[in-house]
């Protein structure tokens, strides 16, 4: 194998194994969504202890990703729906 085909190879392995390493897995309900984001950075009950509208939801999971927290427009849609669904006043 010559020097170009040995660099190309290790470059995709290495690209890879980068895209692949960080990544968390797709979370499989709203419940499991609110645990795998939210808990990075603090317990989920400080989520779950609290009782909010859907705006008041809005706002606060808008400051979380403000602060850095991980979701997609649709994953933030999906766990504000959750949280004003099943933690309203």
């Amino acid at each position: 194998m010559n020097k170009s085909a040995v660099t190309v190879m290790t470059a995709g392995i290495v690209f890879a194994a980068i895209s692949c390493g960080g990544q968390q897995s797709s979370p499989k309900s709203s419940a499991e969504l609110l645990e795998q984001r939210c808990s990075a950075c603090h317990p989920a009950s400080r989520a779950t202890d609290k009782k909010k509208t859907a705006e008041e939801w809005e706002a606060t999971v808008q400051r979380m990703m403000d602060k850095g927290a991980k979701l997609t427009g649709e994953e933030k849609q999906t766990l504000v729906n959750y949280l004003a669904a099943t933690y309203k006043p």
